[in-house]
């Protein structure tokens, strides 16, 4: 920003030297104009007697002279006093400073500053229609984008890590302790029901059983497992058993791919039943939910679920941060899109373009009214600020060289109305 002030200082300084340069140049032509009429006017006198249409040319630069000097002194008199002589009413600018910057004030303010001047323009502008055409220009989006993206690396960087930590904390372990776990669950529970899920986690199940029967090093694993379930110690028994494991578990692996094959099955009916009922009480059940938010307020107070929440915010800002020092970051592209997304729809959305303008106008017409009174006052207390000098120099720099030909003119003008006198003397003193 000081940068962009610097260009701006050095680009007022450059135009005012300009300004000066051609003040000087119109007021030398001027004067030179001037002295060109003095300069005639003795080489008329020094003729008059050569031939009588010298007299004519003196009278011609003598209104001259005359004119030049009226005009350069009413001029001189806007800006400061002619030749330093303090006459009355010369320096009129310069003295009537804050005067000139009350009456500015009031006159921006009275007929510029107004709800229905500035309203109409904003009619006529469609700020809607102008934010649309520029967020969907090429290289807009992107560009805020990036700006946007830069925008929340600073942020991010100066954040209060424990403050934001704390709050996230906080607000993370209320929301999922006020979650009723049971509800979800139940919801969860009968959107698979809808849509049979459990039968294929049944399925799932039961290929998963016929593959480990069909595996006979299982074999041996299957009869301990029914030895140590049953608790058997004779040896007679445990030795059968062995030796009609593979006839069992194969009258079994065929008892499973009945059930899988099957979808009518009294098995899966059964399951559906029991589904259900765990189902039903998972929802309406008290006990059950007493239970789960039991289990629910003891994993929230572990000490893992407490580390996780106070590395929530460390972990978050971390992936961001990472993104955003990448030349391409995605948080910048989403930034992006979203801006293309707000141009687009201004574009096809004629109601939203329609309030977004009765906004701005609404907006405009309040600040209008509360501060336009406060306009007046901030252009005269801006010029108080200037001194005379300055002031007086600021406007011989916008307008003195259009008041040069003034004395330019007043040159002319006063030798040809000094011709017409000696013209009517002339004839005059002749018909007589």
């Amino acid at each position: 920003m000081s940068a962009d002030i610097h260009v701006v200082e050095e680009l007022d300084s450059l135009r005012d030297a300009h300004r000066r340069l051609r003040l000087k140049l119109m007021q030398r032509t001027a004067l030179g104009l001037l002295l060109g009429m003095a300069a005639l006017y003795l080489l008329a006198l020094s003729q008059r007697d050569a031939h009588p249409a010298w007299g004519l040319v003196s009278a011609f630069a003598e209104a001259a002279m005359v004119g030049a000097i009226a005009d350069w002194f009413a001029v001189v008199a806007l800006f400061r006093h002619p030749m330093g002589i303090p006459i009355w009413h010369t320096a009129i600018i310069p003295n009537s400073k804050d005067d000139i910057g009350r009456n500015l004030g009031e006159f921006v303010e009275n007929h510029f500053i107004t709800e229905e001047a500035v309203l109409k323009r904003l009619r006529a502008a469609n700020p809607a229609g102008l934010l649309s055409a520029w967020l969907l220009a090429p290289g807009t989006a992107p560009r805020l984008g990036r700006i946007a993206a830069k925008a929340a690396e600073k942020i991010l960087a100066s954040a209060d890590d424990a403050e934001i930590g704390r709050v996230l904390r906080t607000a993370a372990s209320r929301q999922l302790g006020e979650l009723d776990v049971s509800a979800v669950a139940g919801s969860l529970a009968d959107l698979l029901l809808a849509e049979r899920k459990h039968q294929e986690l049944l399925d799932g199940v039961l290929e998963g059983m016929t593959d480990y029967l069909a595996d006979e090093s299982n074999e041996p694993r299957v009869a301990d497992f029914f030895i140590e379930v049953f608790g058997i110690d004779s040896a007679i028994i445990k030795a059968a058993l062995r030796a009609s494991a593979p006839r069992v578990l194969g009258s079994l692996q065929q008892s499973i791919i009945k059930v899988r094959n099957a979808a009518d099955h009294p098995l899966r009916a059964k399951f559906d039943s029991w589904v259900k009922d765990f189902v039903l009480r998972l929802k309406a059940d008290p006990d059950w939910q007493d239970n789960i938010s039991r289990y629910q307020r003891e994993m929230l107070a572990s000490a893992q679920v407490e580390a996780l929440l106070d590395n929530l915010w460390q972990t978050v800002k971390g992936r961001l941060q990472e993104d955003l020092r990448r030349d391409d970051p995605a948080l910048g592209r989403q930034f992006s899109m979203l801006f293309r997304k707000i141009g687009e729809t201004l574009t096809a959305d004629a109601g939203l373009g329609e309030w977004l303008n009765q906004a701005v106008e609404s907006g405009s017409a309040q600040l209008i009214r509360r501060y336009r009174g406060e306009a007046g006052k901030f252009i005269e207390a801006q010029l108080t600020q200037w001194t005379k000098s300055e002031m007086s120099e600021r406007i011989e720099l916008a307008i003195g060289r259009d008041l040069q030909f003034i004395r330019i003119n007043g040159t002319l003008v006063g030798g040809l109305v000094g011709v017409a006198i000696y013209a009517v003397n002339y004839f005059a003193a002749h018909i007589r």
